[in-house]
């Protein structure tokens, strides 16, 4: 190879290894925002989920459920005054609590959400059968026919199976997030690649997470 030719190579390897890391970096920063939205999506259902209950129960003089009702609440927003809207202090009260916390620890969320649903309705086993007709393995663990064949009893088993599947795969995106924004995608001092499909992914299985889970709440809230 002349020397000219040698470093034309050397110069298109350069090029690839920057195109390379250049797609790595928009994908990592696209599972970034992401999970960020899924943490404020999150927060926001709570919030309203909490905001509404206690406003029903106020107005109806029924105490709360009992996940809603150890839950503690900044004072200030409680005893303000807001003339025009006399709840607006019950919905301030909620998002203040929520303002330090974030919503990321996916095991949380049936404490949280189960509360503002009704028996039959619950979070994960009774959710989980619309994440397996996605018909997407990677995210419910099974394929819709592989569960369309099962009997009845076996999937009241499988739909936990699937429920379990799907937060494990929701949580590993989520812990990805924090290798890439703590420490750089290093979680064990070795550089951890990222491909842009890889990245899409995430975000399409994020999606559907939110989807239909807020569908699910739209169409089932208690209060």
């Amino acid at each position: 190879m002349t020397t000219s030719g040698a470093r034309a190579g050397s110069l298109t390897r350069r090029r690839n290894v920057r195109r390379t890391f250049c797609q790595s970096d928009l994908a990592r920063c696209a599972v970034t925002f992401g999970v960020g939205a899924l943490d404020a999506y999150l927060c926001d259902a709570f919030v309203d989920s909490l905001a509404r209950t206690m406003k029903q129960c106020r107005r109806d003089g029924t105490s709360l459920p009992s996940g809603y009702a150890k839950l503690a609440l900044p004072a200030g927003p409680l005893l303000s005054s807001y003339k025009s809207r006399p709840n607006w202090g019950l919905r301030r009260a909620a998002r203040a609590m929520m303002e330090k916390d974030n919503m990321l620890q996916l095991g949380r969320l049936r404490d949280l959400l189960n509360p503002n649903l009704p028996r039959g309705q619950k979070l994960w086993i009774d959710v989980a059968p619309q994440y397996v007709a996605l018909n997407r393995k990677r995210l419910a663990g099974i394929s819709s026919a592989e569960y369309g064949a099962l009997t009845a009893p076996a999937k009241t088993d499988a739909n936990k199976r699937a429920g379990a599947a799907v937060l494990r795969r929701i949580g590993t995106i989520i812990q990805r997030r924090h290798d890439i924004v703590h420490n750089c995608d290093r979680p064990k001092s070795a550089h951890q690649p990222l491909k842009v499909g890889t990245a899409k992914s995430m975000l399409t299985d994020i999606g559907s997470f939110v989807a239909i889970l807020d569908g699910h709440l739209d169409a089932h809230w208690i209060y």
